[in-house]
């Protein structure tokens, strides 16, 4: 049974992915900064923007690695943004993937093991009007995946870039999330809102034999959301 480790698996994305690998047979931990009590699956609370997730690493070796722990301003305007917000975000979203990624690999060099690495970004890593310092992290972390799969022949690095999936960061983001709902599926190929379980869906896919040729690439799961309109 191979061993999963999910950084940012509390909740949301990272949940639903956790929910969907152990229903496929993995031995699945998942990481938080939150306490959870009577977690469903192994948790460990940790902070990824800190050197304390070194501890995950350190009674355990892991086969795959997923990373989508994220946090996002609701404000990003140049008058009202200030250096503690930029560092947190920068810390938490990009520092984090590349430190969590870092002791992954050390761990699959350290034990000969032939690892996977998920690591989710956004369709914002190309640009955002609304959070350029968010889309910067989330461009970082998949110039950085690339650079990963490039460098290490038995590591197999992929990203996935979610398209609108409701979740409770979507109300942090947008605390009037619902009334945008509407637009976001008539801009939408397939007509409908993503879900947690389109994300899980593609990592099950990914780590699946069937992927086993596939690597230093970007999955976009958007459903068409940044297609051409015309």
């Amino acid at each position: 049974m191979k061993k999963v480790l999910i950084i940012g698996g509390g909740s949301g994305i990272g949940f639903e992915i956790a929910k969907t690998l152990n229903s496929n047979n993995y031995d699945v931990a998942c990481v938080g900064r939150k306490e959870r009590e009577n977690f469903e699956f192994k948790y460990v609370k940790c902070d990824v923007s800190k050197d304390d997730v070194k501890k995950i690493y350190e009674t355990n070796v892991y086969d795959v690695l997923i990373f989508c722990a994220g946090i996002i301003s609701s404000e990003e305007e140049s008058f009202s943004y200030n250096e503690d917000e930029i560092n947190n975000l920068v810390d938490t979203n990009l520092k984090g993937c590349i430190r969590c990624n870092q002791l992954f690999i050390d761990s699959c060099l350290k034990n000969s093991i032939s690892g996977k690495i998920i690591n989710i970004s956004s369709i914002s890593n190309k640009g955002s009007k609304y959070f350029p310092i968010y889309a910067a992290t989330k461009a970082g972390i998949l110039t950085y995946t690339k650079s990963v799969a490039s460098r290490y022949e038995n590591i197999q690095a992929n990203v996935i870039s979610p398209g609108v999936i409701k979740t409770d960061m979507s109300y942090h983001e947008t605390p009037n999330f619902d009334e945008y709902i509407p637009s976001i599926i008539e801009n939408t190929s397939v007509k409908r809102l993503g879900s947690t379980t389109d994300i899980a869906n593609t990592v099950e896919f990914l780590l699946s034999d069937k992927s086993s040729y596939i690597t230093g690439q970007e999955i976009v799961v958007d459903g068409g959301y940044t297609l051409p309109k015309e």
